[in-house]
């Protein structure tokens, strides 16, 4: 059996239903118009004022509509926080957009709660839970999500929220939400390609599984992009249930270059690039390539057809979540099953209780799950 015929079983429809992907890439499917909702819709915010900083608390497929946001807005001085705690040196004039798609993320709660006793301005995006609630009875402004996706495929939803939540407060403005908006054509048109029905030749989100299978990928791209080379690294791991490993330019020129100067068998690397780079930078990548080339090992190049730094970056998201989905179903697992995360919660549920912790008690508060 040739690589083209091995690839076409491995990824068949029969296989797809199989291997139940066909859930989370219908969630997929929905991106443009999920895109096109979250933007029409009202959201809620505080008083309009300058903003020192705007920091994005989130985790896992939330913190990466917030790191979207980071890289597509430079001139804002944006900073994304994964973890239990605000920054120490958060004031009264920076403003925290606390997001968990579920509205359960202990680390997120853990933020809105620090921000809320700080009389910090507070503004919460979840599709419920708790985070819901407690806002709800804080008069905190709430905007709410649609709900019943896997979170990491609710990416349009968060990030066009998060996006018109900024808007409204005039913080981006004019060209830059034009942009915003015109964005979501990158949905529509990935969508007629990247999907079970279309061949392998005509589909980039296959191209990519397939070049990835039976190796350890290796992703590299440019700091402009580095929401985009995190993610696909992340959902390698959390869809195709596999190992990744990424790093960026320019700093991946004075370190990980040398590992080169051997050959690895199970290493294949997928170079992310984007229109218009610094002469510095595509500098850098072609004498990259010369050197993985010379060392033996394959590589595949990237290039979306754009020019906005947000088509690009929501293009990237697109067909590169829907190409580990199709990695999962060629190593011939359940991609929306995540069996690690699950133990993980229920084991700090049972060890920690950081809910009750961080002082909210369900029951005394009111909160109904």
């Amino acid at each position: 059996m040739n690589s083209l015929d091995e690839t076409s079983k491995l990824l068949s429809y029969d296989r797809i239903k199989e291997f139940n992907a066909t859930n989370i890439l219908n969630d997929y499917r929905r991106w443009p118009d999920l895109a096109k909702e979250a933007l029409e819709k009202d959201v809620r915010v505080v008083e309009r004022k300058e903003f020192r900083k705007i920091i994005l608390c989130g985790m896992g497929g939330s913190a990466a509509a917030c790191d979207a946001i980071r890289d597509c807005f430079i001139d804002l001085d944006t900073v994304v926080v994964k973890d239990y705690h605000l920054p120490s040196w958060v004031k009264e004039n920076d403003l925290i957009i606390t997001v968990s798609y579920s509205g359960n993320t202990e680390e997120t709660l853990c933020c809105y709660m620090e921000a809320f006793r700080k009389g910090l301005p507070l503004i919460t995006v979840s599709s419920g839970g708790i985070l819901e609630k407690i806002a709800e009875k804080n008069n905190v402004p709430h905007n709410s999500v649609v709900k019943g996706l896997a979170p990491r495929a609710a990416f349009p939803q968060l990030f066009y929220t998060i996006a018109n939540i900024l808007h409204k407060l005039d913080v981006i403005r004019g060209k830059s939400f034009d942009e915003v908006k015109s964005s979501v054509t990158q949905f529509s048109k990935y969508a007629q390609t990247i999907f079970p029905e279309n061949d392998l030749k005509e589909n980039i989100s296959k191209q990519v599984a397939a070049f990835i299978y039976k190796s350890i990928p290796t992703i590299y791209g440019s700091s402009m992009i580095r929401s985009v080379v995190e993610r696909f690294e992340r959902m390698v791991s959390e869809n195709g249930k596999w190992h990744a490993m990424s790093d960026l330019i320019p700093e991946l020129c004075h370190n990980e270059i040398v590992s080169y100067e051997q050959y690895c068998p199970l290493t294949k690397v997928i170079i992310l690039r984007t229109e218009n780079e610094p002469k510095e930078v595509s500098n850098r990548f072609e004498i990259l390539k010369d050197i993985i080339r010379d060392s033996g090992h394959q590589l595949m190049e990237l290039k979306p057809e754009c020019e906005k730094i947000v088509d690009i970056i929501v293009s990237y998201y697109y067909f590169l979540d829907v190409a580990t989905i199709y990695l999962a179903v060629m190593n011939g697992v359940d991609p929306s099953k995540t069996k690690s995360i699950d133990y993980l919660k229920k084991r700090l549920e049972e060890e920690l209780n950081y809910i009750k912790t961080i002082g909210i008690n369900l029951e005394d508060d009111g909160i109904k799950m």
